[in-house]
């Protein structure tokens, strides 16, 4: 009968002609999705479609910033009633813009959550192709504590990328 430590050996040795004969690859993700032409189109769409709203936002933000200001210098000279008019009417001003930029991060946040759920299928079609062309056994991402220069394949999966709509 084997011992523990033999069939330790055995298995280690056996470990090691199985990893010879297989093709790993390691994928830089994230520089694959910052650097990919299809990721800058979608930051682009991004900015695009929701820098309007976030100047409009900003805006509304130094506004209301500069009323807050006005009614702490200028409060005390108005009547008891003129001036918790002023205050209950800023609250509801400043409840309102956390309500409206709240609505905005959210909706960002979804479109982006899209956005990058599509890119992400697009990198991993990109993936499938080089693996199968290049005849990679095993690409990993993410978790990797270390990996050589001639396991790095991101460069190449951006090469498929860029050629990809």
């Amino acid at each position: 009968m084997l011992s523990k430590s033999a069939i330790a050996l055995l298995l280690a040795v056996s470990a090691m002609s199985v990893q010879a004969e297989t093709k790993i690859g390691y994928l830089n993700a994230a520089a694959l999705l910052q650097n990919s032409p299809q990721a800058k189109a979608v930051q682009e769409r991004l900015r695009k479609d929701f820098e309007p709203r976030s100047k409009e936002l900003t805006s509304q933000g130094e506004k209301l910033k500069k009323a807050g200001e006005d009614f702490q210098k200028n409060g005390l000279l108005l009547s008891e009633d003129q001036r918790k008019k002023k205050e209950r009417a800023l609250i509801s001003q400043q409840r309102e813009f956390k309500n409206a930029k709240d609505a905005f991060e959210e909706d960002f946040r979804q479109r982006q959550g899209e956005e990058l759920g599509s890119l992400r299928g697009k990198v991993m079609e990109a993936v499938d192709k080089f693996g199968k062309k290049n005849g990679y056994d095993l690409i990993v991402t993410d978790g990797v504590v270390f990996a050589s220069k001639g396991m790095d394949v991101t460069e190449q999966v951006l090469k498929v990328l860029k050629k990809m709509p």
